[in-house]
């Protein structure tokens, strides 16, 4: 095995465990504690000059916030297991 294949080996293996972790941390927020992470990313879009959409309308989906509700999901399902 080449240096380059191991190299690409250990990144892609260090990636995936810090994704878990992530995900881990994740699991173990409360809503209230979501709910301000959320509060917060929003006031640092409009600190930047990004209005979010109007109360009540939909905003485009966001990649990481549609990643997190699978983890949740996905903790859910392992939790009933």
């Amino acid at each position: 095995m080449s240096l380059r294949n191991r190299i690409k080996r250990l990144e892609a293996a260090r990636m995936s465990g810090e994704r878990q972790r992530i995900r881990e941390a994740l699991e173990r927020l409360s809503n209230e504690e979501l709910e301000a992470a959320e509060e917060s990313l929003l006031a640092e879009a409009r600190a930047r000059g990004e209005q979010p959409p109007p109360r009540g309308e939909q905003p485009p989906p966001n990649e990481l916030l549609e990643e997190m509700k699978r983890w949740e999901a996905e903790a859910l399902r392992e939790g009933r297991r």
